[in-house]
């Protein structure tokens, strides 16, 4: 018998022209563990891709490279700047095509919460199949955190992506 997925991300206005995808997790980790895994090359590439270049400052250059790829076998590229840097509580990149996107860590309860967004142009096109790539990314973060790494070449975007995309996009309606 197979469950649903939980989902928790969602769509809120940041202002007239923008709109963010948003999620509130909590790790069972101290920010101090959680923090390099979202600021270190090698270890961002255990949940969210490749670190090409991440330079650790503010105006610091960001090349994200995508390790899974999507249902023609495409990998995604993101370049930009590092826009808010205060170790080790906030990472904010200016990506394209993924916009602000905002990494907040704050000490919670033995460990960590996180407050994630994407903040793009309103409306977000594909608003489902943003939220369920975050989504399946946060869950890897966990797993990372866990001492879990995502195995990139087997990663199955039926298995992995699919379910938690059909749930965001039946409550998004």
């Amino acid at each position: 018998m197979s469950s649903e997925p939980q989902i928790d991300g969602q769509i809120v206005a940041v202002d007239a022209a923008h709109q963010a995808v948003c999620f509130y997790r909590h790790y069972p980790h101290p920010v101090a563990a959680v923090w390099p895994y979202l600021s270190r090359g090698p270890l961002l590439r255990t949940w969210l891709a490749a670190a090409d270049r991440l330079d650790p400052a503010e105006g610091g250059s960001v090349v994200l490279r995508w390790l899974n790829s999507d249902a023609e076998g495409r990998t995604a590229i993101a370049t930009g700047t590092v826009t808010a840097y205060d170790p080790p509580t906030l990472l904010q990149l200016d990506l394209d095509p993924h916009g602000r996107v905002r990494f907040e860590l704050t000490d919670e309860g033995g460990g960590s919460a996180l407050a994630f967004s994407a903040t793009l142009p309103s409306p977000i096109e594909q608003p489902a199949l943003l939220l369920a790539g975050w989504h399946v990314h946060l869950d890897y973060l966990g797993q990372a955190l866990d001492g879990g790494e995502v195995d990139w070449p087997a990663w199955d975007l039926t298995r992995e992506w699919q379910p938690l995309h059909d749930a965001y996009e039946a409550a998004l309606g």
